[in-house]
């Protein structure tokens, strides 16, 4: 078992203005299978990330606030209590248009 606590894992903020916290960067997933990255993200209002693709499946849980991603030309909005999944190569844009942050564990999972 490992345990990262979230005062002492190492945090970055992005020029984007996002707030990340690694836990686990990367831990061995499950059998037979690739690896898992995991942390917690700070999206702060009116922040829009960069186009991203991973080359791992994307999971978030939102704990607080709310946050959206285009897909091409639809847009995707969760919020607290919903969950979220990108598949590897999806092209994507985060971003929270709203007056509050939103507060996120992810991982990306290797195939």
């Amino acid at each position: 078992m490992l345990v990262t606590d979230y005062a002492t894992a190492p945090h970055t903020l992005r020029p984007d203005g996002v707030e990340m916290t690694e836990f686990f960067a990367p831990a061995p997933g499950p059998p037979g299978g690739g690896k898992v990255t995991m942390g917690f993200a700070v999206f702060p209002p009116g922040m829009e990330a960069p186009p991203a693709v991973h080359g791992a499946d994307e999971y978030a849980y939102i704990l607080a606030g709310e946050v959206k991603a285009r897909v091409g030309d639809r847009v995707f909005a969760a919020r607290a209590g919903a969950a979220t999944f990108i598949p590897a190569g999806e092209e994507h844009v985060s971003f929270n248009d709203s007056a509050a942050e939103c507060r996120l564990l992810w991982m990306l999972v290797e195939k």
